[in-house]
């Protein structure tokens, strides 16, 4: 009996390695779910799974993970991890090389890595030796691309000139690297929704749109109006199929567009553009019942004038599908106060004219005398 006990906690512990094998393809830094749900880190898996992340949407979006992130390069590279000294191939993502390099030092010492990895084996990431060859064969790969842009002028689809910042001063080489500067900053402000978002879209760069869904879940858990969340989170739904869902979440961030300030106004523009695109390709997916403006009691919750939406009806544009730009008169609507932060010569809709509250001085002149009673008696 007790050797039989044994055979079964092999048997066991076989098809928990070969579970965590198959969540492990796509590490996850313990202390992100920590963090996300509030655990203490000492009791964390070292190597956790897609299961343990906390939100609705990370294992829904997981089971579409090989359908996301087509816009994002693949470079697949065979690296030795520094912590347990095994190998594995792993997606490096785009790839960003510095236009100017000091003399004697190799482009595979400079690049930057923006794919999210982690080791295989032990989950650990950072630490990444190149052997021989495959600085060889990295090296080769940069000199061409950079070759190819100088002559063709044209951007390579993964590799590109440049540097990675971070807040203008921080350079990851991984973007494992980038993860750990966001997860520190939250570690001293954990209700910071502006930082999760941030630390999302670190995520969804480095082609992990799971972890990507649970950070925009944090953002929006601390912030109901973090409009970039929510347009982050509807455009990872509606690529999965959740076409209903999205258009709540993009609706949600047309709506709350009026109130938010840490975009520039150009920017924030062409986020509602963007949230607009995708709503109109999912109204006409879904043969109209899907509705692509926000309803009147979203646009409540957002606290948006009805003076404001009132406006739409002076307006006289045409939506082409094709051109975004004929877009911009609606989206700047829905920015309420914050168009008028735009240039003159950048917008898109007729500055109103303001009604004059006093009569012109030019309108009193004119005023012609009263005229005599001629019946009054002299």
């Amino acid at each position: 009996m007790q050797v039989m006990v044994l055979r079964n906690e092999v048997i066991i512990n076989v098809k928990d390695d070969m579970v965590m094998e198959k969540y492990q393809k796509h590490g996850i830094n313990p202390l992100l779910i920590s963090m996300a749900s509030g655990q203490d880190i000492a009791s964390v898996s070292p190597r956790p799974t897609v299961a343990m992340l906390p939100g609705k949407y990370p294992k829904l979006v997981y089971k579409h993970i090989k359908e996301l992130n087509s816009e994002f390069a693949e470079n697949i590279f065979r690296l030795t991890c520094g912590k347990c000294g095994k190998n594995g191939d792993y997606d490096l993502g785009t790839l960003a090389i510095p236009v100017i390099t000091g003399e004697g030092t190799r482009a595979t010492d400079k690049f930057q890595a923006v794919g999210y990895f982690r080791c295989k084996h032990c989950n650990a990431a950072g630490d990444w030796n190149l052997s021989p060859t495959i600085q060889t064969m990295l090296a080769g790969k940069l000199a061409a691309a950079v070759i190819k842009q100088t002559i063709e002028t044209e951007a390579s689809s993964d590799i590109v000139l440049g540097q990675v910042l971070i807040d203008n001063d921080f350079t990851p080489r991984w973007g494992s690297d980038a993860e750990d500067y966001f997860l520190e900053k939250l570690g001293k402000n954990p209700e910071n929704a502006y930082l999760w978002n941030r630390l999302g879209n670190i995520y969804y760069k480095g082609k992990r749109p799971e972890l990507a869904v649970t950070a925009y879940e944090q953002a929006l858990a601390r912030d109901a109006g973090q409009v970039e969340s929510m347009f982050s989170l509807g455009r990872i739904l509606a690529d999965c199929g959740y076409l209903e869902t999205a258009a709540e979440y993009l609706r949600q961030a047309v709506a709350f567009a009026h109130q938010y300030n840490l975009l520039t106004a150009h920017d924030l523009r062409e986020l509602i553009v963007s949230a607009l695109t995708i709503l109109l390709a999912i109204y006409n997916k879904t043969d109209h019942e899907i509705d692509m403006l926000p309803t009147p009691n979203e646009l409540a919750i957002a606290q948006f004038a009805n003076s404001e939406i009132a406006a739409t009806v002076q307006l006289d544009f045409e939506i082409n599908p094709g051109r975004c730009e004929t877009l911009y008169p609606l989206a700047e609507v829905y920015m309420g106060a914050r168009r008028d932060e735009l240039p003159p010569a950048e917008r898109k809709t007729p500055i109103p004219r303001r009604k004059v509250a006093w009569p012109l001085p030019g309108k009193v002149n004119k005023q012609k005398p009263p005229k005599k009673n001629k019946n009054k008696k002299r």
